[in-house]
């Protein structure tokens, strides 16, 4: 077999099953470091119903997510973990129905677009800063949750949502911990495998069987809701954030055109092919996606990123003069100045990316590096992983916001840092998120000094996204009077 065609069988095995399995459920972190550990860049799971397969280099990356993105859809674990909550949301739909919803939503989030959001940005942090006492020690975890937050209830629903941020954000940190528990359950597992195995079925069968046969691989994927206290609580916390953007929309139903927020534009747009608008179901899918990926990626990229700069104070003290340098709280004009709270940003993101593992199922056999993968085959992909292989970040472990500077990332594989993915299906979000992080992050510091209660920090927990494990604390010293 030339090295052109070499077969899945052909790729590597990780582990023996049974500690694959464990590593997924109670260790992925070290999973994915001991895998960095062996200098490799493709390795399989493989398991009864069809191979998993984990690709750990940009040429891999870049085949997956740009080159060959046609071959391959969501994984169908990740997309059925969160259907409860993001329904068939920009993050979750494939087919068609992805396309339309991209194409009617880009315009939205271009970087035009978005800048007349910089002022609530920085008018949030401003107001979350407010609120500490000097010396007052607070679980920047959860500030920074309030606050992104509270952006993306002004940007999204030009509505104050700070005051509800702890009921709002626990109900989205319940849905989310479902999620990331359900993402590696068994049960979740299985009915993945069985959804791809009913549609390599549904491909050899005629007509009305192969109908049939799709028919049963969607119900496959219907998560299951075990009658359990876990599920309880999801239920409950589905039941709030549905009821609160039900009662959005029915207002601007009821008074179009009053507001300039984004779930206006949604309700507003129309598709150029046949003019038609969403649907309610469809805005509200849309509306819990972008509420999740627009609060819940940046909070914590933003915690990791003070977590970091106080552990390195050298750092800490030339962003402190970079702030300083404006006098004031930045504004989107100012964000040429900041360029090295965008690299902190971008470097905070490299270590402790918020999505750190993803999956894509090929629909058919496709080509990656040297081996074919056959259809249905699940590729793993992990910016964890990738973002600390030495061969592309020398003394990966290392804080280093300099990485970033315009020469080094013009020397760099684009395919090296994933944070926001790549390809047709890079998150939307990503100038949104790369504008909010620095001016946030300066506002944060034009107002108060921060220290860590404990100079080691947090561990990350890989759950939905990666969250530091037991929030962060840090003690506050206010730099501006009341």
């Amino acid at each position: 077999m030339s090295a052109a065609t070499k077969s899945i069988s052909d790729i590597p095995p990780v582990a023996p099953a049974l500690r694959q399995l464990r590593m997924m459920r109670h260790d992925r972190i070290g999973g994915l470091l001991r895998f960095n550990a062996e200098r490799r860049d493709i390795g399989r799971f493989p398991f009864t119903l069809g191979d998993v397969v984990l690709v750990n280099s940009p040429d891999l990356v870049h085949d997956v997510l740009v080159s060959r993105a046609k071959a391959f859809e969501k994984s169908p674990v990740l997309r059925s973990a969160l259907y409860p909550l993001a329904g068939h949301g920009l993050f979750t739909s494939e087919g068609e129905l992805w396309r339309r919803q991209r194409k009617l939503m880009a315009p939205m989030f271009q970087q035009a677009s978005i800048a007349q959001f910089a002022t609530d940005m920085t008018a949030c942090a401003e107001r979350a800063a407010r609120t500490w006492r000097d010396g007052e020690v607070v679980d920047m975890a959860r500030e920074t949750t309030r606050i992104t937050m509270a952006i993306a209830g002004k940007t999204l629903f030009d509505a104050d949502t700070f005051t509800d941020a702890d009921e709002l954000g626990a109900a989205l940190t319940t849905a989310l911990e479902w999620a990331g528990t359900q993402s590696s359950s068994t049960t979740l597992i299985a009915q993945a495998r069985t959804y791809v195995a009913l549609g390599r079925l549904a491909d050899r069968l005629p007509g009305r069987l192969a109908r049939m046969a799709r028919g049963l691989a969607d119900r496959a994927m219907v998560p299951i809701l075990w009658p359990t206290d876990r599920t309880r609580a999801l239920k409950s916390a589905l039941g709030l954030l549905e009821a609160r953007v039900a009662r959005m929309i029915a207002e601007r139903r009821a008074h179009p055109a009053e507001r300039r927020d984004l779930l206006s534009l949604l309700l507003e747009a129309r598709s150029e092919d046949d003019g038609a608008t969403m649907s309610d179901k469809q805005v509200r899918d849309e509306v819990l996606t972008l509420f999740v990926a627009g609060h819940e990626t940046t909070a914590t990229a933003l915690a990791w990123a003070l977590m970091l700069l106080a552990q390195h104070r050298d750092v800490y003290a030339r962003l402190r003069q970079e702030v300083d340098a404006l006098g004031r709280v930045p504004t989107l004009a100012d964000l040429p100045k900041l360029a090295l709270a965008l690299r902190v940003f971008k470097e905070s993101l490299r270590l402790y990316p918020p999505v750190y593992l993803f999956g894509r199922v090929a629909v058919m056999d496709v080509q990656v590096g040297d081996y074919i993968l056959p259809k249905g085959t699940v590729v793993l992909l992990s910016p964890f992983s990738l973002h600390r292989r030495p061969e592309l970040w020398p003394d990966p472990e290392r804080f280093d916001p300099e990485r970033f500077l315009p020469v080094e990332e013009a020397r760099r594989d684009r395919s090296a840092f994933i944070p926001f993915s790549a390809g047709p299906r890079t998150c939307i979000g990503n100038h949104f998120a790369l504008m909010e992080g620095p001016l946030v992050l300066a506002t944060l510091l034009h107002h108060a000094d921060f220290e860590l209660v404990d100079p080691r920090g947090a561990q990350p927990e890989p759950m939905a996204t990666l969250r530091p494990k037991g929030g962060i604390a840090m003690r506050v010293a206010l730099r501006t009077p009341r």
